[in-house]
Order: structure tokens, then sequence, then C-alpha cells
């Protein structure tokens, strides 16, 4: 009996990650596990390092780095490469993806003399053209999960080895990473895991076992340090490894692909790992998804009718999050401003950096959510913003030669089918929506490099019903054992229910709302009032005007409120040296219907350090100031400012009549690989105007925004 066992490991943190939470992983996880590896030379392994992952431990942990290379050097470890800032390379442009693999193939070879053959498929989101832009890169092999080959047609029994697919004729060999092996390990005794191979071995001839996964399973996952390291799991396994090296060959996959033949050609549909695939449901379609499951696991049919049963396509992220897609298309917008560059004259002038600085804002993380906490996780978004707006800061200089400007686009930047319009200049950028209320969505500051509305809608997720669960059943247990994390999470705070509360509308600003004059805070903050207009969905028209300094864009909305028939004009005005924004509102009442009610203005503001302690809110000339996440219901507020109390102050607002004031924190109840918890996502800010209007009437509005910290 001859087996040959193939390991891949794949370490990964995202962009934007806090150091001190890298530093931790470093300690728990990575540290410790290659220091125990390299007391086994005759232990050989594949390692997928992510690019940013390597330039951070370049700055902060080098020695992980020269552990790596003494590794390689000696042949212990094959290098794998993939994209730099670990994409999914399918969201990406085409010439983003190849450079993001020559980027780390070349990084590799220079850091540790090693020329990578393979690539790390970010989350293993396939689709069929991949092999095309695989090839372009040089890559040879991949590695996927054996599920994969299940939804191609291939039975379980015909995965011990590798395949080649391809695409219009570029070739690539893909390796079915073992499902058995990847939940047994470290899950399970290490003497399972080669009694699974030693059992499977005997039934067939030469036998591939191919295991590809995440290294912070070993160590950073909940529960797992102390099982994998001091209860000595992972000494144990290797030393199983070695024991069993009679008959279980340890090889990297370059070395199989030069003694191993293919068994076959495969063409794979679109999929990823079978959770990813759930999460990317909607949220009625994963609950229904779930209930089936658990259906065919009642029956004991869940091994044989898996491969038939399967959830969604990655790029569904991008429609149940829409926070999520604009972000997408914003990364494609700013690709495609760069590459404008680089085909024009000014080709040789762009940095590497903000070649960079793209590539980093592709980093997957910030896409989606599923186990991990991923979108809900402001820092991570706050990165992908950060990147971008950087690399636009670097390309306006080379695009207006250095000179102040003020420009507008209208372009289909969302992939609705309906344009939206960019206003700019060299201080700020503004987006807005005129088919969805005439919203802005993006509001950009170049200073800070930030996106001041990059908030997150509360939504129901599939896993809320799990919180409700728990708490019912008083279910808050500790870990007891190790246990991946799909079963390990906890609820560590029994009024999460409380905070389960769902919007009606994306968080974005300029959203114009007709409340009753008896709305209050607290339902109005918890979606529970009556909304008497129809304008946050209405499509409005657009135009506009400029002149050698200024640009306007004039929105005008058409709809009712409590039965009046209403017209909205709001004018929007950035100059071309200024970070101040002018908005102009004249409402009509065009019927005859009196209308009673209270005009509002809804902005979502969130901050480069999000609920920092250090922020505050001030209204007026009030001497008292509030924190973000408070309450706050002001009356007669001329201006209001959130501010840093060390010093900056980047979002002043001005209004032309005394409002009333609302805020309240926007908090999103979400899970991680840990726990459920609470994710503060933004500040929400309701300006509002007591109105009688007769028919005929009109009121003005004047709204005044600052949002520079010089």
């Amino acid at each position: 009996m001859k087996a040959s066992l193939l390991m891949g490991i794949h370490f990964h943190q995202p962009v934007g990650n806090f150091d001190h939470v890298i530093d931790k992983v470093c300690d728990n996880c990575y540290g410790p596990f290659l220091e125990l590896m390299s007391e086994y030379p005759g232990i050989r392994m594949s390692f997928h390092f992510t690019g940013c992952l390597l330039e951070w431990m370049e700055k902060n942990r080098p020695e992980i780095i020269d552990t790596v290379k003494n590794m390689v050097a000696r042949g212990q470890v094959e290098m794998i490469s993939g994209g730099f800032y670990e994409p999914i390379l399918p969201s990406i442009p085409r010439r983003d993806s190849v450079s993001q693999i020559n980027m780390l193939t070349e990084y590799i070879k220079n850091r540790f003399q090693y020329d990578a053959k393979g690539a790390w498929i970010a989350e293993r989101v396939w689709e069929p053209a991949l092999p095309g832009v695989l090839h372009e890169a040089g890559v040879k092999y991949v590695i996927l999960d054996d599920t994969h080959f299940l939804y191609a047609g291939e039975k379980k029994e015909n995965t011990y080895g590798y395949y080649i697919t391809e695409d219009n004729g570029s070739a690539v060999a893909v390796f079915p990473s073992d499902k058995v092996l990847r939940y047994h390990i470290p899950f399970r005794m290490p003497g399972e895991c080669i009694d699974y191979m030693k059992q499977a071995a005997e039934a067939r001839e030469n036998p591939v076992f191919i295991y590809g996964d995440d290294g912070e399973k070993f160590g950073e996952w909940p529960g797992t340090h102390k099982w994998v390291y001091d209860e000595g799991w992972l000494r144990n396994f290797f030393e199983e490894l070695v024991k069993n090296r009679d008959w279980l060959d340890l090889m990297t996959f370059s070395e199989c692909l030069e003694k191993e033949n293919p068994l076959g050609r495969i063409y794979i549909p679109t999929s990823s790992y079978e959770e990813m695939l759930e999460w990317a449901l909607p949220v009625e379609a994963q609950e229904k998804y779930e209930s089936v499951l658990e259906e065919v696991r009642s029956y004991g049919k869940e091994e044989e009718y898996k491969p038939y049963i399967r959830g969604g396509f990655w790029r569904n992220f991008l429609t149940k999050y829409p926070e999520s897609n604009h972000m997408n298309k914003k990364m494609l917008y700013v690709s495609d401003k760069l590459d404008s560059v680089r085909s024009g004259s000014s080709r040789a002038l762009v940095s590497e950096e903000a070649e960079k600085d793209l590539l980093r804002a592709q980093c997957n993380c910030a896409y989606w959510h599923g186990v991990f906490g991923g979108l809900y996780l402001f820092h991570l978004r706050s990165a992908i913003y950060h990147h971008l707006i950087k690399c636009e800061k670097a390309i306006d200089p080379l695009k207006y030669g250095g000179k102040d400007f003020c420009e507008y686009i209208i372009r289909d930047i969302d992939g609705d089918g309906s344009p939206e319009v960019v206003l700019e200049n060299r201080d700020i950028a503004l987006y807005f929506d005129p088919s969805s209320g005439g919203i802005l969505k993006e509001l950009d500051s170049r200073d800070m490099c930030h996106n001041l509305m990059n908030t997150l809608s509360r939504r129901k997720e599939a896993y809320h019903r799990r919180i409700l669960e728990k708490i019912a059943a008083n279910d808050s247990r500790p870990l007891e054992k190790c246990e991946s994390i799909h079963d390990a999470i906890q609820v560590t705070d029994n009024k999460l229910s409380e905070r389960l509360v769902y919007d009606r509308y994306g968080r974005h600003g300029l959203m114009d709302h007709f409340l009753d004059i008896g709305t209050d805070l607290r339902g109005f903050a918890e979606g529970d009032y009556a909304e008497l207009g129809d304008f946050l969905d209405k499509k409005y028209d657009f135009r506009i005007d400029r002149d050698n300094k200024k640009i306007a864009l004039i929105l005008n909305g058409k709809g009712s409120a409590r039965g009046a028939e209403i017209e909205i004009m709001k004018k929007i005005t950035v100059s071309r040296s200024s970070s101040r924004i002018i908005v102009d509102y004249i409402i009509k009442n065009k019927s005859a219907i009196r209308l009673d009610a209270f005009f509002a203005v809804e902005f979502n503001f969130v901050m480069p350090g999000a609920n920092d302690p250090g922020y505050k809110i001030k209204c007026g000339r009030r001497k008292n100031s509030y924190n973000v996440d408070e309450e706050i219901e002001e009356k007669n507020v001329k201006n209001m400012s959130i501010y840093d109390s060390r010093g900056d102050m980047p979002v002043k607002m001005s209004f032309s009549r005394p409002a009333r004031l609302w805020h309240f924190p926007v908090n999103t109840v979400s899970q991680s690989e840990k726990a459920y918890e609470t994710n503060y996502q933004g500040s929400a800010f309701l300006p509002a105007w007591e109105i009688g209007m007769e028919k005929g009437s009109k009121l003005g509005l004047n709204i005044k925004i600052d949002i520079s910290r010089r």
C-alpha cells in the first residue's frame, strides 16, 4: 500500500486589520506552527502567504519571514502564489487579476528565491473563465475543494488526485482538497486522520490525498491554541505522519505534477466551498436552504444528496448587500480611471504606490459576510475606501496637471441600468443616485482619504433566529472543547435581541422624509413610524449647471405626502477650490390639500475612527457635547459639528432655518468566528422642519456642509 499526502496551508490577514490583532495571531498561531514544524524537517508542505500579510510581517515580524525562508531553502516548504492582496479574481478586472498574481509571484522570487508554480484561489471562488487568467499569469495549478468536483458530477472516490481544466485552450491543473481531512484537521484526533487515509488507500491504487485550508485553524480559531499546542495536537499529528512514512509519502503540489499523471479533464461550474454558497443566498432562501438540509439529515441522506443541493453564487453578495456592490463598482471605476491615465501620456508618472493602492482595495474580506465579520466590520470597509480615494488623489494631478478643478461624471457606476452623477474637485467627491430618491451615496474627503457615508444598513440575517433561540434557551455556555467555527459561535450578550432592528432603506445622505408631527426619536430610530411621503425611492430628474468656478447638480422629484401633490427641487453646488457643499431645497405643494408634517433630511455619517470616544457632536452654541453613540434630540439648531476632541473638526453643518435635530447611532448585530456581536456602523442625523403648506405655497431651505479638517 502506497499513498501520498499534499498539504497546502493558507495564511492571511485582511488589508486594514488592526496591528494588535495580527500581532496576536502571530503569537498564538503562525509563530508556534512554524516553530514546531521546524523541528520536523521531514514534514513537507506548501505555504500560501497573502501579500498583505507578508508586507505587514516584513515591517512588524521579520523573524517569521526568516523562518519561512529557511524552510524553503532546505526544501521543506513550497511557496504558492495568488492574488497579492487576496482578491476574488472574477470580481476584479482581468488586467488587475494578472497584476495581482504577477506581483506575488515576483515577491516570492525576490524574498524567498523560489519560482512559485501554483496559485491560491481566494475563498475558492471559481468561475469557468479563470483558467485563461491563470494561464496568462503563468500559473500551473490551483487548489479547490473536492466539493467543486462533486458539483461537476464527479464521484468522491475519483477525487484522490488532480485534474486538468481549461478555458479556450488555456489549461491549468486543479487539486481537490479533501472535505474529510478539512473537517478532521485539527478537530479530530490525529490517529483518526491517519485511519481515514489508510482505509481509503487500501481500496485504491496510489491515491493522492490533498489538504488545503486556513492556517488560522492552528491556534487562532476559538479554542484551537490550547488544543493544538498546549494539549499537543499538532505535535502528535506530526508524529503520526513520521510514523506512517513507510506508506504515506509527503509531497508538494509541484512534485505531484511532475510525478503523477492527471486523472482526466474536468469542467467546474461556478462554485466555492459549500458554506460560502449558503451565505451568498438571500435571507429567505438561506432559511429555506437550512430547513431542507435539516430534513435531508433527518432521513440520513445528507452525504448522498448534498452534491445536488447547493446554495448561491459569490457575486450575489453584491445584490444581497448593496453597500458591497457600491464598493465593488467604485473599485472598478477607480481601476478604469487609473487605466486611462496609464494609457495616456502620463503613463510613466503613475506611481507604484498608486498601483498598489488600487490592488489593496481589491482585498476580498470587506466585500462579503458569512461566519467572519467581513462586510460588517467598519475598519475593513474603511481600508478599502481609504486606498481607493488615495489612488484617486494620486491620479488627479496627472489628469488635471496639478491645477484646481471641478468636474462631473455621469455614468452607471453601480450597474443598475440608471446613471449616477459624481461631482468632484481636489478636496471632495460626491456620488449621487438620481433614480433612488436623488440620494447622496458617497461623500469622500480627499484630505482624509475617507468616505464619510461608509455606513451599513441594519438588515435581517438568517442567523438572527439562532441568536433568539440561544437567548431563549439561555445558551451562553463557554467553549468546552475545540470546535469548528461553524459550531462554536457564542451569544455573549442576552440584550442582542433588543438590537435586532431592520432598516426600510439604505443609509445614505440627502434622504427626503415627510413625517407625522407626533413621530418621536425612538420610534424613528427603530423604524416604528409612518413615512408620509414616497420620495425615498422616487426617481429624480436631473440636470447639470456649471461655470468656470462651480458645478451644480439640480435634482427634481415629484411625489406625494399625506395625499398632497409635492415637488422637491434640491440643488447641490460644489466650487472649484472649496470643500464646502451647498444644498438648496425648494418644496412646493401643487395640490389643494394642505400638508402639515415635518420635512426632514437624513444624513448618515461615519468618522475615520468610527465610534472612537474622542469624537464629539456639538449642537449650536450649547456648551455640552455628545458622544457619537448617544441619542440626541435638540430644538432650534442652526448648526452642528462632529469633531475630534484632539483637534480636528472635519464635519460641520449649518441650516438657514432653525431645525429640530435628531441623532442616533446605527448599530448592527452580526456574527464573527467567535461570537454574535454589536457593530457600530455610523451615526444618523435628521434635521427636520415643521411645515404647514397650503396649495401653491413653497418652502426654501439651505444646508451648508463643510468637511475639510484644515
